[in-house]
């Protein structure tokens, strides 16, 4: 045996693993490092095993159970991620591995930086302050949206608007809502929208993401372009647990682009009630002002009988029969005096008489009178055509209406929802059926679907 093995320390294979594993960890501890996922496994106890790999190199990697717990993403083949792993060897084959400790999707670290960042300049410049907000119309006519035409959302918010009150406009102003180009289109749509000035508010939506996905809504542009639009712009962004620059920036921030549909507008049940409760308002503002022109014509009645020349001629008669009296004492001479005064004052009174100016006020009282009860009508009968007017849409868009035609309402009594589909219903459950003049209940026997 040659003499240079015999002074030499001869490894077991387990030894020479063992220190093999002590130096690296020694010598790299714990590393950051970013690659793309392939050949993923998770094994049934919820441990996964994979490789990292970038153009010319991959490396071995496990994740246990409870660091996989804690991710917020699942993890699959393609997928670049940023790690903190711990450089190891697994001593039963030899081979170099890392242990993962921590994942999070490539490039999301970077952009939280970011986010933040630009979060606390422009909460410095007061761009999220309430007193910028703008109020939104409480019944907008026309409704600008901001989106991708194909997307969900814009179809959501369609049908969430159509159904709470169909009779307003929408402006749809396309763009993408993903991508480099986004934040572009955006700031372009929010100008025009201005420029054109054709909407009285403004939705910005898109459909939940990640934070990449998103990160079009956190850019500075976007954010400036939603602060000096001079319409008010509600976002509804993703879904509710995503908060985005623009959220923040916007007059509104909705969950998601259904809820700022559901927001903008008001339900058909609340406009019913606003109407009815305007037009008791109504009704109860003319009989109030019917009342007070009743005591204002009683009033002017009871100063007319105080002036009436009957009462004046009245007054004067008492004071002939008193002059009469003072006459049938006195001497002849003082007797033409006073007849000759008495004659002139007559004259004069006859003069004076009030009987013109008082039929010319009378006249005047019956034609004012006349005219307002004119008005009166004519306001009572133009609320009564709206409101009319108000029923008969309302009744159009009853779904009562179409089950008058023949058609029929059908629920699953076991789960109460509305049967839109042979898939939603079992041979032998029981069903509930609304026709236009009352219900029957019915089991299913039999199942048939189209070939």
């Amino acid at each position: 045996m040659d003499s240079d093995i015999l002074q030499e320390h001869i490894y077991s294979v387990s030894e020479l693993n063992d220190e093999v594993a002590s130096l690296l960890g020694i010598n790299f501890g714990i590393v950051w490092i970013e690659g793309e996922i392939s050949n993923y496994m998770k094994s049934a106890a919820g441990h996964s095993y994979f490789s990292l790999k970038d153009p010319t190199s991959s490396v071995r990697c496990a994740m246990f159970r409870l660091q996989n717990q804690s991710l917020n993403f699942e993890l699959q083949d393609g997928q670049h991620i940023l790690a903190k792993v711990k450089v190891g060897l697994y001593q039963a084959r030899g081979e170099y591995q890392l242990i993962v400790e921590y994942a999070e999707q490539a490039g999301e670290g970077l952009l939280r930086q970011k986010f933040e960042l630009l979060k606390k300049k422009l909460e410095a410049e007061g761009l999220f302050e309430s007193i910028h907000k703008q109020t939104l119309p409480s019944i907008p006519t026309k409704i600008g949206i901001i989106s991708s035409p194909k997307s969900a959302a814009i179809q959501d918010i369609f049908k969430t608007i159509t159904r709470r009150f169909n009779l307003v406009e929408l402006l749809v102003y396309p763009t993408l809502v993903q991508g480099q180009e986004a934040t572009k289109q955006i700031c372009q749509a929010i100008n025009i929208a201005n420029h054109r000035d054709e909407c009285s508010v403004i939705i910005l939506a898109r459909g939940g993401g990640s934070l990449e996905d998103l990160w079009c809504f956190n850019e500075e542009e976007v954010a400036r372009a939603i602060f000096e639009s001079s319409i008010p712009i509600i976002t509804g962004i993703g879904h509710e647990t995503d908060t985005t620059i623009a959220d923040m920036v916007s007059d509104l921030r909705a969950p998601t682009p259904t809820g700022a549909a559901e927001m903008i507008l008001p339900e058909k049940t609340e406009l019913i009630n606003a109407f009815t409760t305007l037009s008791r308002q109504i009704t109860q503002a003319f009989s109030l002002m019917l009342k007070k022109l009743h005591n204002v014509l009683m009033q002017d009645q009871i100063k007319l009988e105080e002036n009436h020349p009957k009462t004046q001629l009245q007054q004067h008669s008492q004071r002939l029969d008193a002059l009469q009296q003072k006459i049938q004492i006195m001497p002849n001479t003082y007797l033409n005096i006073l007849h000759s005064s008495l004659n002139n004052k007559i004259n004069a009174l006859a003069m004076q008489n009030p009987k013109f100016t008082i039929d010319s006020m009378y006249r005047d009282l019956k034609e004012v009178n006349h005219h307002l009860v004119l008005f009166t009508q004519q306001v009572f009968n133009k609320q009564q055509q709206q409101f009319s007017i108000a029923i008969t849409k309302l009744d159009g868009i009853s779904p009562l209406q179409a089950l008058s035609r023949g058609y029929a309402y059908v629920t699953d009594d076991h789960t109460g929802q509305h049967v839109k589909s042979l898939s939603a219903i079992n041979k032998g459950s029981k069903l509930t059926t609304r026709l236009h003049d009352g219900t029957f209940k019915s089991y299913v026997t039999e199942i048939k679907k189209k070939s």
